[in-house]
């Protein structure tokens, strides 16, 4: 038997798809358009100082890639096999649990290492420039490959756990946060709070472990600060090791959890309790029932798990205990544009995402179910669903984004002073509004014609959320070159014709996306919705 047949199979079958070209296609001019915006941004400086200002963002960007991608590829990778019944029927040949994981690994990472080797080269071009040293820019290279080994074995033990997508993937990205954030988070609070000098230093000492750290030391500025205490190539060895512990880990637990196994009493018990945790009693069930079908059956279906809407209010909840914590530790650096910029930032980002998957799994579930068919064989109509999926995705979404916008005029408010801010601020909102809308109509869409309800939700982000930002890098470098070869000033990024325009690429993308998707749901529903997905799945 050929060694190691699946991973034979799997990069011979995914050097055939054209999107193991495009990737590596569109990673090159993403990383070109950013290079080229940057050396625009930094232009009157020394060649070293435009060399640095180049290889930081571009490494960053990297190292987010890297650390995020290897979630989104491995995370249902082995947990569909599972919903599907196929895990087993691989069990039944001669393949062991190593073959199994190692081919899953790289048939899901290989577009992902080609997106990133794309862009190593680009990095290379400030060595050229001055101010970064061959060394910094191999470390960079390293620590990213290293972080997305990580992040794909993280999220391939993930999917050995789990038969659900959305667990799974909650489940990768909590343990890669912990490591990435959580545990830099404790050294720094314990440190903060002068604890005892034994515990201290032993936390001081854990960051090690985190991956974040040998990002932070790659770069020589850093890594000469710590002087003797830099341990960068200790921490890349122990995330190595790390990878290396979540991939035989996954190995050893498929084989051990693909069959369907009766709950025991325990367990049973258990399920009890979440299920009245996330319906509530057969009284509240029956008054909700009652109350949804009234406006429509299908705001029901969709809104009968009330954990949904509770775990937004939770991550809200939370994103605003660590804002009063951060105000209370650093008051005069909390009130600043730029810490009111970020937060707004990850909180339109964090909803926009979460929108776009639910928009996208419904209708991608019930349809490899078999329930938009017993939908559409009631007296139920089209218009009639759809509209009952909107519903429910208000009644998920609609209050928490107005608290986010509530939050965004405070922050108007506390630096109205300046004219830029009010204008940028203000813009935001507009655009956060009007992204909300297209996300839900594109991903309604998108999820209808995708068996794989995550990947949807990311095109469909990469369109709405990711193309406007894109566009305006382009002609934002197309204008600031020709102004300045007519001798123009050097104050054109000050004006407000940058925020109106991203705002006008913005809604035109949106109605660009979003009228088109609207139109096909209420002209194609039917025809899509009762089509068996083809073996690879559309969209």
């Amino acid at each position: 038997m050929r060694f190691l047949p699946i991973v034979v199979r799997e990069l011979l079958e995914a050097s055939r798809h054209r999107s193991t070209y495009w990737i590596r296609l569109g990673v090159v001019a993403a990383g070109l358009v950013i290079s080229l915006f940057v050396m625009l941004l930094a232009r009157h400086g020394s060649p070293g100082d435009l060399g640095l200002a180049l290889f930081v963002p571009l490494a960053i960007l990297t190292y987010l890639y890297t650390l995020f991608i290897g979630i989104f590829r491995t995370a249902d990778s082995l947990s569909e096999e599972k919903r599907e019944g196929t895990l087993g029927l691989l069990f039944l040949t001669d393949l062991k649990g190593y073959d199994i994981v190692l081919g899953k690994l790289f048939a899901t990472s290989l577009n992902a290492f080609y997106g990133a080797l794309a862009i190593f080269p680009i990095m290379a071009i400030p060595v050229l420039m001055g101010g970064v040293a061959p060394a910094e820019v191999g470390r960079v290279v390293l620590v990213s490959v290293n972080m997305m080994f990580f992040s794909l074995a993280v999220g391939m033990f993930c999917s050995s756990l789990s038969r659900d997508d959305r667990k799974a993937m909650v489940g990768a990205f909590l343990i890669v946060m912990f490591f990435l954030g959580g545990i830099p988070f404790a050294a720094l609070i314990l440190h903060e709070w002068r604890v005892t000098r034994g515990l201290r230093e032993f936390w001081e000492q854990m960051v090690v472990l985190s991956p974040g750290y040998s990002c932070v030391l790659a770069f020589d500025l850093p890594a000469r600060g710590m002087g003797a205490k830099n341990h960068f190539t200790t921490s890349v060895v122990i995330t190595h090791a790390f990878g290396w512990l979540f991939l035989i880990l996954s190995c050893v637990i498929v084989p051990r959890t693909w069959q369907d196994k009766g709950a025991t009493t325990g367990e049973l018990k258990r399920r009890q309790f979440w299920n009245r945790l996330a319906h509530g009693s057969r009284e509240t069930r029956d008054r909700l029932r009652r109350r949804l079908l009234a406006t429509n059956p299908v705001l029901w279906l969709a809104s009968r798990d009330r954990l949904k809407t509770v775990l937004v209010w939770s991550v809200l909840a939370v994103a605003a205990l660590i804002w009063a914590a951060g105000l209370l530790t650093y008051p005069a650096d909390w009130k600043d544009e730029a810490a009111y910029f970020c937060t707004a930032l990850i909180l339109h980002t964090v909803l926009k995402f979460w929108v776009a998957s639910e928009a996208c799994r419904r209708f991608s579930l019930d349809r490899q179910s078999g329930a938009l068919e017993l939908m559409l064989s009631t007296p139920l109509s089209v218009p009639e669903i759809i509209k009952g999926q909107v519903l429910a995705l208000e009644r998920q979404f609609a209050l928490p984004a107005f608290l986010i916008l509530l939050v965004d005029f405070v922050f108007l408010m506390a630096g109205r002073t300046e004219w830029m801010w009010v204008w940028l601020v203000i813009a935001g909102m507009l655009v956060f509004i009007v992204d909300l809308v297209t996300l839900i109509w594109v991903g309604m869409w998108r999820g209808l014609n995708s068996r794989r309800p995550n990947r949807a939700a990311a095109a469909v982000t990469a369109r709405v959320m990711l193309l406007p930002w894109v566009l305006w890098a382009m002609i934002s470098i197309v204008i600031a070159v020709s102004i300045t070869r007519r001798g123009g000033g050097s104050d054109f990024w000050e004006g407000k014709f940058f925020i109106v325009l991203w705002v006008g690429l913005s809604v035109a993308v949106n109605l660009f996306f979003g009228l088109p998707a609207r139109r096909k749901l209420y002209s194609e529903f039917r025809t899509v919705a009762t089509t068996r997905f083809e073996t690879k799945g559309r969209g």
